[in-house]
């Protein structure tokens, strides 16, 4: 199938050609309801001025009998100076006096026309013509040429012809002006487009300051340019890091197979190598587990099932769970809670999530440490719950602060440490299901994780004892 020219297929020309027949409708409309209005006007101003006519004469007839009255009628027809025509009708339907077309057509009427009508003549002239039946019998006819109604018509109509030819030239500028206007903006958008395609990331859409609609969809795909971006750059993160990380256990588990291999039906050290290869493998389960939990989380199926949690519980169960670890470990464990706060979330999740902070302080920290956590309710900003998990530990530097969300992140570049860097991605995951936003700050010394919930939840009050 054979498509027009190119300039035809654009939306800009197509806008303006709808824009310009919209327009072009508009003007002939009132065109047609002007040309409508002014002929009506006119024909209202015949009617009346042929009524006030026939009353004219009638009072003449009255006053001065009919064959004075048959003198008028004469003497007015011959006026050239009147607009108006008249007659006077025998019993029989003849003209006694007056103009013959107007006795011709008054006489073919078949009743009386009290009130003025429309007759047509000829073609399209017509005359507005009213009768009035005499006391002695006889018919005054009088009528109005409605020929000049026409003509004032055709002047209106030719005066609209023009002015719809010259909407159709300035439709068309018009059309064109609004439509380079808004197709810039989407031609911006396109360019963009075609620039991230051929691989420059980094472009964005720019907008014009005016907080129009097309600035509000700028700032959208923007937004939705660096969630891609950024989930491009955990993307690349995500395999280089998966890389180490499942290299070094892989090669283990793999040394340990083949010392197997070459030890032949040695029991001790058979069992030996088989439990640390049994070892390698649950540590490559407990990592593909992990990521599977994150993508779960992270996909939002389980908000649907979001229930209150009992959030002053869920930190308590934590800080009973994690103090013996922590005491065992040579660090201590403080937890200072408001009683009574509940969110909607899931509970699993969140006990999950702040199992992970005091997992991380607790592998991440010397003895001798003090792990503090800390659940306030809101705030009379209109803030949801907060909850605090810091340490005296040394921390972690400035510059790192951003990238520890990061999957297989770890500060320890060798590696060699046990984990497998998904902790506080979990972390993050489990925040940004529930609304909450979570920081990482220098606690001067060591790390302060605030994870601040939405404002939906509402505390009550009472404070619990804390737990040390």
């Amino acid at each position: 199938m054979r498509r027009g020219p190119k300039f035809l297929r654009g939306s800009g020309i197509r806008f303006a050609l709808l824009h310009t027949l919209v327009f072009v409708i508009s003007v002939a409309a009132v065109g047609f309801v002007a040309n409508f209005l002014v002929a009506r006007a006119l024909k209202e101003q015949a009617a009346l001025r042929v009524e006030n006519e026939t009353s004219e004469f009638l009072d003449e007839f009255r006053q001065y009998g009919i064959e004075a009255f048959r003198k008028l009628v004469d003497a007015q027809a011959g006026n050239a100076a009147t607009k108006l025509h008249y007659a006077l009708l025998g019993a029989d339907g003849q003209r006694i006096a007056g103009e013959h077309l107007v006795a011709r057509v008054g006489s073919g009427l078949g009743s009386d026309a009290d009130a003025p009508t429309e007759i047509p003549v000829t073609g399209s002239d017509s005359l507005l013509l009213m009768r009035r039946r005499l006391p002695d019998g006889t018919t005054f006819v009088i009528a109005d040429d409605l020929s000049s109604v026409e003509d004032v018509k055709e002047v209106v109509a030719h005066a609209f012809g023009i002015v719809l030819a010259i909407s159709v030239l300035l439709g068309l500028a018009a059309g064109f002006l609004l439509t380079n206007g808004l197709l810039w903006r989407v031609e911006a958008v396109t360019r963009t487009a075609e620039a991230i395609i051929a691989g420059d990331l980094t472009r964005r859409i720019e907008a014009t300051g005016r907080d129009d609609e097309f600035d509000r969809l700028a700032t959208s795909l923007n937004a939705m340019l660096d969630r891609i971006a950024e989930l491009m750059d955990n993307l690349r993160q995500v395999t280089d890091d998966i890389a180490h990380d499942l290299r070094t256990p892989l090669s283990r588990l793999r040394q340990n197979l083949e010392r197997m291999r070459a030890q032949g039906s040695a029991g001790h050290d058979r069992a030996d190598a088989v439990e640390r290869a049994i070892a390698e493998a649950d540590g490559l389960l407990a990592t593909f587990s992990a990521l599977l939990r994150i993508s779960q989380v992270e996909a939002g199926s389980q908000r649907s099932a979001f229930r209150p949690v009992d959030l002053t519980e869920v930190i308590e169960t934590v800080c009973q769970a994690y103090g013996p670890d922590l005491e065992e470990g040579g660090r201590t464990l403080a937890c200072d809670v408001v009683g009574g706060i509940a969110v909607d979330g899931d509970r699993e999740l969140l006990v999950q999530l702040f199992a992970n902070l005091v997992e991380n302080a607790l592998g991440h920290t010397p003895r001798g440490t003090t792990v503090r956590i800390r659940l306030r309710g809101a705030g009379s900003t209109g803030m949801g719950p907060v909850a605090e998990v810091s340490d005296d530990g040394p921390g972690v530097p400035e510059a790192e602060l951003e990238k520890v969300f990061r999957r297989f992140y770890r500060l320890e570049r060798s590696r060699t440490t046990p984990g497998n860097g998904l902790g506080l991605s979990t972390v993050a995951a489990i925040a940004k299901l529930h609304g909450a936003d979570i920081r990482l700050a220098d606690a001067a010394p060591g790390l302060r994780v605030t994870v601040a919930f939405p404002s939906t939840a509402v505390p009550r009050q009472g404070v619990r004892r804390g737990i040390d």
